[in-house]
C-alpha cells in the first residue's frame, strides 16, 4: 500500500471513529476509485452511505453514521432532503444533521451564444483557490451548468465565480432536489461469453481478441469499478463498469441465461 493510500485510509478511519462518538461524520468529495477503496476497508461498527447530490453522481461524500443513532437517507424525493430514524443523528452541539449540511447545489448561467465546458468551469474554480475535493460533479447543460459542492463553500462560489475565461457567469444556489440525474448515453450490445471473467467481458464489449484483452490488462490500462485490475480472471458482476484507457467505458448491464453451448448471454452498454 502506498503512502497516499495509507493516509487516505487513516482519514476515513478517523471519520468512522468520529461517527461512533458524535453520531455521524462526512468526508470531502471522493473520486470513484477512492469511494471503492472506502467500501472495501469499511469498519463494521458504522453504516456507510454515499451522497453526490443526485442519482448517478461520480464524485461523492462518504457519510459514516453510528447504527444506534440512525441511518442517513439521501432520497431526492424528500422535501427535507435528509431523513433519519426517530433517534436521529445529532452532532456534538446537539443540532440535527440534514442533507443541506452535506451537499449544496449551484446553477451556473451564461448567455445562450456562449459555449462552456467542464474544463472551463473547473479551471475558473481552481483560479479562485478552491481545492478539487470540495467540489463534486459538474454537469454541463445547453445554456447553463450545475455543480455540487460543500455547503460551507457554496456562498463563496456564488459571490466570486463571475467568469470562466471570457464568458460571464451568473451563479445562484438551488435546492438539491432540482439537480438532474446523470444520463449515460449507451450503445447497447448483446453477446455471449464463455465466462464472466474480465478478459472475456472485455473482448465482448470492445470486439477484442483474448490476446489483446490480456495485453491491455497486463499493461495496467483496464479499470474495473474504477480500480486498476491486473487479473484477467477477475469476475465481473452485473452493473460493473469497465474502463479502458484509449478505448472508452463499458457497463455490464445484464447477465441472462446460458446458451446450448454453455455460454452466458450478456447485455453490455458501451
Amino acid at each position: 500500500m502506498n503512502k497516499t493510500r495509507t493516509l487516505s485510509c487513516a482519514r476515513m478511519d478517523d471519520l468512522a471513529k468520529k461517527a461512533i462518538r458524535t453520531g455521524y461524520a462526512a468526508s470531502k468529495f471522493l473520486t470513484p476509485a477512492e469511494a471503492e477503496e472506502v467500501k472495501s476497508s469499511l469498519r463494521r461498527d458504522v453504516i456507510l452511505t454515499f451522497d453526490g447530490g443526485f442519482d448517478g453522481a461520480e464524485r461523492v461524500r462518504a457519510i459514516f453514521t453510528n447504527p444506534d443513532w440512525g441511518k442517513y437517507e439521501n432520497s431526492k424525493r424528500e422535501t427535507r432532503a435528509a431523513n433519519f430514524h426517530q433517534e436521529f443523528v445529532r452532532s456534538a452541539n446537539d443540532e440535527k444533521c440534514e442533507r443541506d449540511e452535506i451537499v449544496a447545489a449551484l446553477k451556473i448561467s451564461h448567455r445562450p451564444q456562449d459555449k462552456l465546458g467542464h474544463r472551463d468551469i473547473l479551471g475558473a474554480l481552481m483560479a479562485l483557490g478552491i481545492e478539487r475535493d470540495v467540489i463534486g460533479d459538474i454537469l454541463i447543460g445547453k445554456h447553463f451548468a450545475t455543480l455540487v459542492c460543500l455547503p460551507e463553500i457554496s456562498k463563496y462560489i456564488a459571490e466570486n465565480l463571475t467568469k470562466a475565461g471570457r464568458v460571464g457567469l451568473t451563479v445562484s444556489e438551488i435546492p438539491i432536489c432540482e439537480l438532474p440525474a446523470r444520463e449515460e448515453n449507451l450503445t447497447i450490445k448483446t453477446d455471449t461469453v464463455a465466462s464472466l471473467r474480465l478478459d472475456a467481458v472485455l473482448c465482448a464489449a470492445f470486439g477484442l481478441s483474448r490476446a489483446k484483452a490480456a495485453e491491455l490488462i497486463s499493461a495496467g490500462r483496464v479499470n474495473l469499478n474504477h480500480q486498476n485490475c491486473l487479473r484477467p480472471d477477475k469476475d465481473v458482476g452485473e452493473n460493473a463498469l469497465i474502463s479502458v484507457r484509449g478505448l472508452g467505458r463499458a457497463r455490464l448491464l445484464e447477465v441472462g441465461g446460458v446458451s446450448k453451448k454453455g455460454r452466458n448471454f450478456v447485455k453490455i452498454g458501451i
